[in-house]
């Protein structure tokens, strides 16, 4: 108990006897025991209050690592959905060459009236 032996034990009682006496003595342990519940009990609920924060933060640090996760893939469906569409408006650039119209050049016959073929 608390690191203290038989004979420490034996000695801490034989004080408490001499300084409080015969009478006095069951009262004080009833009240030391009462006191070392109580302390036992505040430790107790102390342990559970820090391992309920240590759950909450692991559970806060795990959600904080899905976000990241998530948004690690949402960004991968950006950047394949961006190439996806840019690769595309390569593809439609390549099949709609411009067309030119080539103009066709006639000649056109001079006729010309003269007075002598006339």
């Amino acid at each position: 108990m608390f690191g203290m032996g038989f004979m420490e034990i034996f000695l801490v009682l034989i004080v408490g006897i001499i300084a409080l006496g015969p009478e006095k003595l069951p009262s004080a342990l009833v009240d030391i025991a009462k006191f070392f519940k109580k302390f036992k009990s505040g430790i107790d609920e102390a342990k559970a209050t820090i391992d309920s924060e240590l759950k909450i933060s692991e559970m806060k640090q795990q959600a904080e690592e899905f976000k990241a996760s998530v948004g690690d893939v949402t960004n991968l469906a950006k950047i394949d959905l961006e190439s996806i569409n840019s690769d595309k408006l390569i593809d439609d650039t390549e099949d709609k060459k411009p067309v030119v119209k080539k103009e066709k050049k006639t000649k056109k016959a001079k006729i010309s009236l003269s007075s002598e073929e006339v």
